[in-house]
């Protein structure tokens, strides 16, 4: 199995559990586990160099998560995303998201604002220099500035619990042939309707962009050129 926890560092804040479990949130959320790939307690363990204890806590949160299923033989197996789970997590972003945007051009400054068409001219660039991983980070630093414009604590932390989820959708429209072209056009318009002060333009235009980019993933899918 690929090192996907190599590297981590154990800090006081938080029990081996937790940083184990997150890692593996993230190793699957983000693709580098792929669905039906099997999870060996004794080869994880061994290479952090800890007891299968830990690891063992953290498959059991996984499945509570629903991102892992149990093995009639014994063990655990990264579970496949459905065509349900698509709608459901687009369904959260939509009512999130869309309502952080209505709040944040009610409060987001001019200089915000500036930046925010900084990030969605750097990953147009990327996308054209074929720097894939770069384009999604910016892509989420747009969204992530965007959001954090709120000022809403409360709905912040709703979205950043499914950051991981979103990320993975972010990055699989990065792979479909405009997906991620019309995303950039539809931050243009974002902007735009951020420094007319225009919050329910703004709310609408997300709620838009999110139902488009559910749509591409679906057909995708559908297409069998996805794997949920």
């Amino acid at each position: 199995m690929e090192n996907i926890l190599g590297g981590i560092k154990i800090g006081k804040r938080k029990s081996l559990r937790e940083i184990v479990y997150e890692s593996l949130k993230k190793s699957i959320l983000h693709g580098k586990l792929k669905a039906g790939q099997r999870l060996i307690e004794e080869t994880l363990a061994h290479q952090i160099g800890i007891s299968r204890t830990p690891i063992r806590e953290a498959f059991h949160k996984l499945e509570r998560d629903d991102l892992v299923s149990r093995l009639p033989k014994g063990g655990f197996a990264v579970r496949e995303f459905t065509k349900e789970d698509v709608e459901e997590i687009f369904g959260i972003r939509i009512a999130l998201e869309s309502y952080a945007a209505y709040l944040a051009t009610i409060h987001i400054t001019e200089d915000k604002i500036s930046v925010l068409a900084q990030k969605a001219e750097e990953s147009e660039k990327a996308l054209e220099r074929g720097e894939d991983e770069k384009a999604v980070q910016l892509y989420t630093e747009f969204h992530d500035l965007l959001y954090k414009s709120c000022k809403s604590k409360k709905l912040l932390e709703m979205i950043n619990n499914f950051r991981d989820y979103f990320y993975r959708y972010r990055s699989a429209l990065l792979h479909t042939p405009t997906g991620f072209q019309i995303s950039i056009s539809d931050h243009r318009q974002m902007i735009e309707a951020m420094r007319k002060k225009d919050p329910k333009l703004v709310e609408n235009l997300v709620r838009s962009h999110l139902e488009r980019g559910k749509e591409i993933v679906l057909k995708e899918i559908d297409a069998g050129r996805m794997v949920p």
